[in-house]
């Protein structure tokens, strides 16, 4: 167990970066979605439509991205470095 504590301090691999990555941009757009949303019920220019749209555009794009993170952790997808 010690062996596999210290291991993960060493540097990622790139396929290990690949995942972390991905994760990243994932709640990145998680938290826009959350930011616009909380907009869209607050604003009172009629732009309502408009950023739930955005929204729905967003939550597609961070389900992928979410899925291509765990197709990188099965090992589906592999990232070698030049």
């Amino acid at each position: 167990m010690p062996d596999l504590i210290q291991n993960l301090t060493g540097p990622r691999t790139a396929q290990q970066e690949l995942f972390y990555d991905l994760e990243d941009s994932a709640s990145i757009i998680g938290w826009a979605v959350n930011q616009l949303s909380t907009m869209a019920q607050t604003t009172t220019d009629g732009n309502a439509p408009a950023l739930t749209k955005i929204c729905e555009l967003l939550l597609a794009e961070q389900n992928k991205l979410s899925r291509y993170a765990d197709e990188v952790k099965a090992g589906s997808i592999l990232r070698t470095v030049d």
